[in-house]
């Protein structure tokens, strides 16, 4: 499974748009192909086979590549499906894909674990009665594009110090980091109370000094391991 927020290939349209953040993976080795290199030798596979192209940045997608071989060298199809864990039914997200990678919007599905299944078929090179095809199936991955929730976010003066505390809590995965801003200022992060971001329920206290008197805005913004944030806010008027 490639990393969550990237999605490969970049379309051409947004390739041609300007600068993209990019990520691009090590190729991948499948054991097919270890073996057969084993047994004789073999003109080199070309790049496209067993590479994957730069990844643009692309929040909510996920993908799956996979490595692939025919004795036969015959040209191989795959379909690629996904299925939920409590699911029984396989789902079909792309057929006929020639490529050994492909991408998805995982924000048409809802959170949770999934697994993603590849069928390759040599049906390219065969007559339909003749072709022969194999499956393999990843491991268990998890979608989650909803963000860490907010909760009991108070800011409390007393004198030029302003106390501000809330709760952070996310469903799926840890919350990463958190961060406030002053009267719309500069983000500045924020650490869970015991100093470690190592948890889906964290709390966070700070005391602001040499705040002027009148009204102030403090806004904060949490964040989890899958880049899903959230905002809230609050006044404080003296």
């Amino acid at each position: 499974i490639t990393p969550t927020n990237y999605r490969c290939p970049p379309p051409p349209a947004a390739a041609a748009g300007g600068a993209q953040t990019t990520l691009t993976l090590p190729p991948l080795t499948g054991r097919n192909q270890q073996t057969r290199a084993a047994a004789k030798p073999r003109a080199a596979t070309p790049a496209a086979s067993t590479s994957t192209p730069a990844m643009q940045r692309a929040k909510g997608y996920l993908g799956a590549r996979w490595a692939a071989s025919d004795d036969n060298d015959d040209t191989l199809a795959y379909k690629v499906e996904i299925r939920g864990e409590n699911e029984t039914v396989w789902k079909t997200l792309a057929e006929d894909v020639r490529e050994n990678y492909m991408s998805f919007d995982s924000t048409a599905f809802p959170d949770g674990e999934y697994r993603i299944r590849v069928t390759a078929s040599d049906s390219p090179s065969n007559p339909v009665p003749d072709a022969l095809s194999a499956s393999g199936e990843s491991a268990v991955f998890l979608v989650d594009n909803t963000p860490p929730r907010v909760e009991a976010l108070t800011a409390t003066r007393n004198g030029a110090r302003l106390f501000v505390r809330w709760r952070a809590i996310d469903n799926l995965t840890k919350v990463k980091t958190a961060q406030y801003s002053l009267d719309g200022g500069e983000w500045t992060v924020a650490p869970p109370v015991g100093g470690l971001a190592d948890s889906r329920d964290l709390i966070y206290e700070l005391t602001l000094e040499n705040i002027s008197p009148g009204e102030h805005n403090v806004a904060v913004r949490v964040e989890d391991e899958y880049e899903n944030h959230s905002v809230d806010k609050v006044v404080v008027r003296q």
